[in-house]
């Protein structure tokens, strides 16, 4: 497991622990996307889409991204995703 994919963990896990702020940037019936802030300064974006959310090219269920990294950083991580999972239709 790399060392962002404990803000994977901590999200579907429901770990809100270490979460100060989560903010739903978008809900419609085909996607959401939720910021979830963590106490590091950390920023995670989680993408969910119905099937590929009608797009071509990068289809995903479930995508959880690094937006911002904690500070300080000393495991150096850096901006991208962590995690895509798809399920198959």
């Amino acid at each position: 497991m790399s060392k962002a994919e404990k803000y994977y963990d901590m999200i579907v896990n429901d770990d809100m622990s270490h979460v100060v702020s989560e903010e739903a940037a978008l809900h419609t019936p085909a996607e959401i996307r939720r910021v979830y802030e963590f106490d590091d300064g950390a920023v995670v974006e989680y993408e969910w889409r119905a099937g590929d959310g009608g797009r071509t090219g990068d289809g995903f269920n479930h995508r959880f991204t690094l937006v911002k990294t904690p500070s300080p950083n000393p495991a150096k991580l850096k901006k991208g995703v962590i995690k895509t999972i798809m399920f198959p239709q």
